[in-house]
């Protein structure tokens, strides 16, 4: 049979956000040749790091750390899972100064969860240059205390570089490695596998037509979650519908190819959260960062009440939208979703609603006006000069009830006493009109279900193997179940597990993690190491990559995706 592959490379990444970008790093430090596909235009190319905070989490101590993670997942990650994300979390910011992105960090807080026992281990870091997309000496709207998005220098304060310059010093370094090789407008189709079972390359395609590129070491799944995908959020999150800020192309090509190769699943109801905004202008779907503090703030269900104790949303924390997924079975309905924030003058003109240089609009899919009135305008923010008139054009079916519950709270700030909880700093009253009303709903910037792995990243089938050849990385399947740990976690959960993934695809697994994986060995996984790592696929030119020990990937269950054959391509 004619070999039909395209092209080769020692690891093959699928998606190139902040975790392709670390898995293409690390395999490139091993000497490995790393080619990465990436399915966005290279000029409308959004990954959900480049949208972020920029912020990255780190740990001072890998047992405290694990501790820390272990409570904040709620029982949904194996320990080692979050052990092995600890043990890489130590090093990480040197890390990224080593392999050249250029970041200047520096720390600016702590773990989300102070009150876990291990949270002194978390670290939060940020970039601590100013950002050069505004004029110098201009400061943004701090939306997130406890996560300054301004910075001081020489006594002035400018905004703080946050996700997109994050990505840019990433793919600055992934650009100055010639053993990288980057593949826009080539979205990976299907996983291709042989008759073993193990995963040696995958199917794509490119201006028009079927490629198929060979993973000589492995291939690792990077593609993001699935935030775009209307049919699997309605199947598998707690509620409907939800919303997300993240890269619009993340749809769950990674989840439907690594099931495609007998992959299981893991925690695909969970997401990282908030009350978020949403609304569709001329059919496209736009979602946005809702910072609701300072000053005074309200949230409501739909028929106008008070539910939770709004402060941790306004802390812009992970918690509050467990608050919206209550379901009333006897109506049908989520009274909470949307739910509906009220605020007055004072906070209209503290500046942009929204994230002005992250999320939604530092990608630039809209620009929001600096005094949110091209938004009143179109309708999403409601303006009155009553509460209940406002709640009339918000479309309450009993404004009165709306009108209650803001007289309640501001009598409340008055007695300096909130009947949900909330500190008395934060007991401001709405009292300067004109008053207004957003909807906002569940979501926030990813999901975190996806294919489940071990403590190497390796993919895993649903009896517990190890797929050959498969590895997964980022949002894609992240290590975070219950609670979010820590501002960055996303950034560092991605950085962390696509070095694990390239380092074990590569034969190089760090002492510690074998240590505490020695215990859990079986017979049959000490047997099948013993067979060697690539099944008959030598590195490039037959060496061996730097650092490789060997006998290190255990030969798992056979897949279901694309065969071929012994190892020889089929004709295309």
């Amino acid at each position: 049979m004619a070999d039909t592959w395209d092209r080769s490379a020692d690891l093959v990444v699928i998606g190139f956000g902040g975790a392709g970008a670390a898995a293409a790093l690390a395999g490139a430090e091993l000497g490995a040749s790393v080619l990465i596909l990436e399915k966005q235009p290279e000029g409308r190319h959004t990954p959900s790091t480049s949208m972020s905070g920029g912020i990255v989490m780190a740990t001072n101590d890998v047992e405290r750390a694990t501790t820390y993670l272990d409570r904040c997942a709620g029982g949904m990650i194996p320990i080692e899972v979050s052990r092995a994300w600890a043990a890489k979390g130590t090093d990480l910011v040197q890390w990224l100064d080593k392999v050249g992105a250029d970041l200047a960090l520096e720390r600016i807080g702590g773990a989300e969860h102070p009150e876990f026992e291990g949270s002194e281990a978390i670290e939060s870091w940020a970039q601590s240059r100013p950002s050069e997309r505004v004029p110098h000496g201009t400061t943004v709207r701090e939306h997130k205390p406890g996560a300054p998005t301004n910075v001081s220098t020489g006594g002035v304060r400018h905004a703080r570089r946050i996700g997109l310059e994050y990505f840019a010093g990433l793919r600055g370094a992934v650009a100055m490695r010639s053993e990288i090789g980057v593949r826009y407008e080539t979205p990976a189709q299907h996983l291709i596998a042989d008759d073993g079972g193990r995963v040696i390359g995958v199917e794509a395609t490119q201006a028009g037509r079927t490629v198929r590129i060979r993973a000589l070491r492995g291939v690792v799944l990077t593609t993001g979650g699935y935030e775009f995908s209307d049919e699997m959020k309605i199947n598998y999150l707690k509620a409907s519908p939800m919303y997300f800020y993240g890269n619009p192309g993340n749809t769950g090509d990674g989840i439907r190819m690594a099931q495609e190769v007998g992959a299981d699943l893991w925690h695909m109801n969970q997401m990282v959260g908030r009350a978020i905004g949403h609304f569709d202008l001329d059919g496209q779907e736009l979602n946005f960062v809702i910072g609701i503090h300072p000053p005074g703030y309200v949230i409501t269900d739909r028929y106008g009440r008070r539910f939770a104790n709004e402060y941790p949303q306004a802390e812009m924390k992970h918690s509050f939208y467990y608050e919206l997924l209550r379901y009333d079975a006897e109506k049908n309905e989520y009274p909470r979703n949307p739910c509906y924030w009220f605020f007055d003058q004072r906070h209209m003109t503290n500046g942009p609603l929204v994230s002005s240089l992250g999320g939604t609009v530092g990608a630039g899919y809209y620009d929001w006006s600096p005094d949110n009135s091209r938004e009143v305008a179109r309708g999403w923010i409601k303006q009155a000069a009553s509460f209940g008139a406002l709640a009339a054009e918000a479309g309450f079916a009993d404004p009165a009830e709306v009108v209650h519950t803001i007289e309640a709270y501001n009598q409340g700030c008055a007695a300096g006493q909130d009947a949900f909880g909330r500190p008395e700093s934060s007991l401001i009253p709405l009292d300067s009109p004109p008053y207004y009303c957003m909807p906002l709903y569940p979501g926030g910037p990813n999901t975190c279900g996806g294919p489940r792995r071990d403590e190497h990243a390796r993919i895993l089938t649903p009896f517990g193997q190890p797929i050959p050849g498969l590895y997964g990385a980022g949002e894609l399947g992240e290590a975070v179940g219950m609670l979010y740990p820590a501002n960055g976690g996303n950034l560092s959960e991605s950085v962390c597990f696509g070095r694990l993934a390239a380092e074990h695809a590569l034969g190089r697994v760090l002492p510690l993690l074998r240590r505490f994986a020695g215990n859990r060995r079986n017979l049959q996984g000490n047997t099948a190491a013993r067979r060697g790592v690539d099944r008959g696929f030598p590195g490039p030119a037959g060496r061996v990559p730097p650092g490789f020990a060997g006998g290190l990937l255990p030969a798992g269950s056979a897949g279901r995706g694309r065969r071929d054959g012994g190892g020889v391509p089929r004709q295309g």
